[in-house]
């Protein structure tokens, strides 16, 4: 008995150790945990900052990412977590576990549950910057197209687990149910991928969103590659390529970010979430010149352009990634954006297409403050101002420069 006494407590003080001497030595690999954090600042060393417990408050999270093996007790502790109580433990992305193990993102089902009300008047005003900007770039014959992307919650409701459905939910309309008919009184030329996903689903019966991630897969989103070049190409003279898919394939291939959910739970194992990937049968005719795109959107933007990426379906491509971050291709230019000190207008100079991508989630937050900057970029004067606040098209001018 007394051995086991002593066997028991070696193992304590060597698991109390452990991670001390890791930090110090770092002789064991590291588990490396998905997500981004913040790096916190080391504190400082002070009479004051100890007496009034500021070096304390910086201490502790500071020592809490530099101590060793720190992937390692993460990724236990949230495994023991989920295997005795069914839920995800961590302080950063919520995850909310649906039926069959499909993963839903927290915001997205709290947006479905609860749709943010906004006012009429400021949709119009949304509507009327993105109309102005259609027209400026039409005027330099650069095409333009905006992409609303569907929510998997609004897609898949039925995989939210039970109890989820809020009072009156269906009574309520969400911001993209309430835009939708402007987009069209405005003739804002766009792909709502919402209604297609519906009629897809519904006639089709195919998986448009993995089990374990957030955002449309591989096959959904070469679909909508291909609705966005026939939309570019009833507005352009110059040749666009052709593109078409022509079937599906099903295995066991991760795509991009097809367990983006999954991996963020930070779980020893997240196989169990990635489940029968589908991927796309293309068809593709080149054409001479390629084009030049510029797309600006969200998180949703980053798989279309992996898509077209593939398939080389432009010469030429920037990405504005929330209006803050630049990613270009070909080469993997990745940079932050300055606003203040980009040239705007040349960057849209010789563009073929303008696409703006938007997730119904953030709607109406149209291009994250590009339109206001584009328009400026291109001329907004007073002049043109009143024309369009008499035009009848409905918005003003303060908050069409709001977007």
């Amino acid at each position: 008995m007394r051995n086991w006494t002593y066997i028991v407590m070696g193992l304590f003080l060597l698991l109390l150790w452990l991670p001390l001497t890791q930090t110090a030595i770092r002789w064991l690999p590291e588990a490396p945990l998905a997500g981004v954090e913040k790096s916190p600042r080391p504190p400082v060393f002070r009479p004051a900052a100890w007496w009034d417990g500021s070096l304390q408050e910086r201490f502790e999270p500071w020592f809490n990412a530099k101590v060793g093996l720190r992937g390692w007790m993460v990724r236990t502790y949230n495994q023991i977590h989920f295997a005795l109580w069914r839920r995800f433990a961590g302080s950063g992305t919520k995850v909310v576990l649906g039926r069959n193990d499909v993963l839903f993102e927290k915001a997205y089902v709290d947006a479905y549950q609860a749709p943010r009300e906004r006012k009429e008047r400021e949709l119009r005003d949304v509507c009327h910057g993105v109309r102005e900007l259609q027209d400026r770039l039409a005027a330099r014959g650069i095409a333009f197209l905006l992409v609303i992307a569907p929510s998997k919650a609004e897609i898949l409701p039925e995989y939210l687990p039970g109890g989820m459905d809020v009072a009156g939910r269906r009574e309520r309309r969400s911001t993209r149910e309430r835009m939708a008919p402007l987009l069209d009184e405005y003739g804002i030329h766009h792909l709502d991928a919402h209604e297609w996903f519906r009629q897809w689903k519904t006639n089709e019966g195919v998986t448009l969103f993995p089990r374990g991630g957030t955002h449309w897969n591989h096959y959904a989103a070469a679909r909508v590659v291909e609705l966005t070049l026939e939309a570019l190409r009833g507005q352009t003279k110059r040749p666009l390529p052709e593109f078409r898919v022509t079937g599906a394939v099903t295995n066991d291939r991760v795509w991009g970010a097809d367990n983006d959910l999954g991996e963020l739970l930070n779980l020893w194992t997240c196989r169990r979430f990635t489940g029968p990937q589908v991927h796309p049968v293309t068809a593709r005719t080149p054409c001479d010149p390629l084009p030049d795109i510029l797309l600006v959107g969200d998180s949703f933007v980053l798989t279309l352009t992996r898509v077209m990426d593939e398939e080389k379906l432009y010469r030429k491509r920037d990405t504005f990634y929330y209006f803050n971050r630049r990613f270009g291709y070909p080469g993997e230019v990745e940079q932050a954006l300055d606003r203040r000190q980009m040239d705007l207008a040349a960057e849209l100079e010789g563009r073929d297409a303008v696409v703006i991508e938007i997730s119904e989630y953030w709607l109406p937050r149209i291009g994250f403050g590009f339109v206001k900057a584009a328009l400026k970029a291109l001329g907004e004067g007073v002049e043109e101002v009143q024309r369009f606040n008499g035009s009848g098209l409905g918005g003003s001018a303060v908050g069409m420069l709001g977007l």
